[in-house]
Order: C-alpha cells, then structure tokens, then sequence
C-alpha cells in the first residue's frame, strides 16, 4: 500500500550501525592473562573508498587531525614498514606517550603497528587495521592484542572509542574523499 503524504518511509539499519566495540576479549576460563594476553577488537564502516580510508591512516596530516586527543597532543609518522611513530596525547594534565614502528603495510588492505604505551606499562603490544571494500565503503577492522593489564585495556578501550569515532567525523568532514558508491 502506497505511503500517505503525511507519513515517511521506514529507515532501514544504515552501515554504521553494523559498527561494533571496541569489546575487550579476555583469556578464557582456567587460563592466566600471562597465556592469553587481553587484546581488543573493534568493526567501523567508513562511507568512503578502501584507498581514502587507508590514506587517513598513512597521511601524517590526516593522522594528526583524528588521532589527537587534544590541542595539545603531538604526533609524528613514517609510514613505511620498519617506519617509527610517535604519539603525545594530552587528557586534562597527562601526557601519554606512545611510540612504535610500522610492522607490516598491504596497500589499502592492511598496517600493523608495533605500540608502547610509555610510564603506564612500558609493555609493548600490537594494533593490526584491515580494510576491506564493502558496499557503499570500506569495513574496517582493528584488533590491539598482547595488552599487558586490565588498567591498560580499560585505557585503550576509551582510546579506540574516541580515535574511531574522530575517524569517522574526519571522513565526513572532508569532502575530497571519495565516496563509495
């Protein structure tokens, strides 16, 4: 039956409400952290193409806009494999020090980072990011595992929350990336 003037159609689940975590994936029972290190997980769809999105993890410019906590957080980049990063992130009067180097890159496809959180754990840990071309964008997903401490995932949980969702802001904010149809 046809739609009256007065009503509107129903909206169907757009792609970002397939978005999900981060959720912290912990040992399984019988089993210590020290066998099976916490790690978190988390799924994003990006209206835009595989190659913009995985530009926006490359381009230090773009990183320096979404992956800044505050005015007063620094960043620096190399991304080549073997490249090293550097993050200083402001949260109210803590500066958080992070460091790493770029393990692995796939060409609009994959980036895997070596991570230490310095003077919170010292204990280094990995973030791996797939790009995947969906309909309409690009899924994409993170996985941070090896983390050393409940403290530290609780830490990177709101990390994540945060950097991934000024990712997703940054994408609608630009209008020269290339949207996916």
């Amino acid at each position: 039956m046809p739609l009256e003037s007065f009503e509107t159609p129903v909206a169907f689940a757009t792609a970002r409400t397939v978005d999900d975590g981060p959720v912290l994936e912990c040992a399984p029972r019988g089993t210590t952290t020290a066998t099976q290190p916490l790690r978190i997980r988390a799924h994003r769809f990006y209206p835009v193409s595989c190659e913009d999105l995985f530009a926006t993890w490359m381009r230090r410019s773009a990183w320096d806009t979404w992956m800044r906590l505050r005015a007063r957080s620094r960043s620096t980049f190399a991304p080549y494999r073997g490249g090293a990063f550097r993050l200083e992130l402001a949260e109210g009067p803590t500066i958080h020090v992070i460091s790493g180097a770029v393990n692995d890159i796939r060409l609009d496809e994959f980036l895997s980072l070596s991570w230490v959180h310095h003077n919170t754990s010292d204990h280094g840990s990995t973030v791996d990011i797939a790009f995947r071309s969906r309909q309409g964008g690009t899924g994409l997903t993170l996985v941070h595992r090896g983390i050393g401490s409940r403290r530290e995932a609780a830490w990177l949980m709101r990390f994540w929350s945060t950097v991934l969702g000024r990712l997703g802001h940054y994408v609608d904010d630009n209008p020269h990336l290339a949207r996916s149809a």
